[in-house]
């Protein structure tokens, strides 16, 4: 096994071909960083706690007992434990000479008239489509054509062509400046009139005095037929 510690022969080479009249003097400074009055903190720590650690005295510690508490399942759990353990005894003592032989029979499902007329109508295409002579085919010839626009959409294209045209070369310099009059129509004296009596109307309902109103009693009244009508009456029946 090769040692993977010694330098190479190369290296060791050109380390020995080295000139060494051509090599520097250099000269090692040793820094001692000192630590951080953080570090200085640590480091206390660190020691108290070791020494707390060395010097600590057993006897100081009191026995304890442990209690071991036992907890008991509720109703829901046993009863699920009781079912488990009477499957798992219905199972071991299960008797299989009490098991019925069986026999699987394959059935095989025949398709239906509609199936069966689907199918040979397929094989039928199938038939037909591979055994088509093509010699009865006839050659054909593509002609395009081209539809011209009659006279009313070629006018329309221009009317439209013409308007974007002029929308286009739109000219705003040509625009005058207008301005707007906002008018206020005053009412009629018809209708000053109106409102006026509505007002008077409104203050006479709102400023009404019941204490003028005076009692009054009805009367009813039943009038009596008189001879004619009685005569009428019995001349109708």
């Amino acid at each position: 096994m090769a040692d993977t510690t010694k330098p190479p022969q190369q290296l060791l080479a050109e380390i020995g071909k080295a000139d060494v009249q051509k090599m520097k003097h250099v000269q090692t400074n040793e820094e001692n960083s000192l630590p951080s009055a953080e570090d200085v903190a640590q480091e206390k720590s660190h020691q108290k706690l070791l020494e707390g650690i060395a010097h600590f005295e057993p006897d100081a510690l009191h026995h304890t007992s442990t209690k071991e508490r036992v907890v008991l399942p509720d109703t829901t759990m046993i009863a699920e434990e009781k079912q488990h353990q009477e499957h798992i005894s219905n199972i071991s003592s299960f008797k299989r000479q009490s098991l019925n032989r069986t026999v699987s029979q394959e059935k095989s499902v025949l398709p239906d008239q509609q199936t069966i007329a689907q199918e040979k109508t397929e094989v039928e295409l199938r038939d037909r489509i591979g055994s088509f002579d093509k010699s009865n085919l006839k050659h054909a010839q593509t002609e395009e054509k081209t539809v011209l626009p009659n006279s009313e959409d070629i006018g329309k294209e221009k009317t439209e062509a013409e308007l974007r045209k002029s929308i286009g070369e739109f000219d705003k310099h040509n625009l005058k400046h207008q301005e707007v009059d906002e008018k206020n129509p005053l009412p009629s004296t018809d209708a000053i009139a109106a409102e006026k009596k509505e007002e008077e109307f409104r203050h006479s309902i709102e400023g009404f005095k019941r204490t003028s109103l005076k009692k009054a009693e009805t009367e009813v009244k039943n009038p009596l037929p008189t001879k004619d009508v009685i005569d009428q009456e019995k001349s109708g029946k």
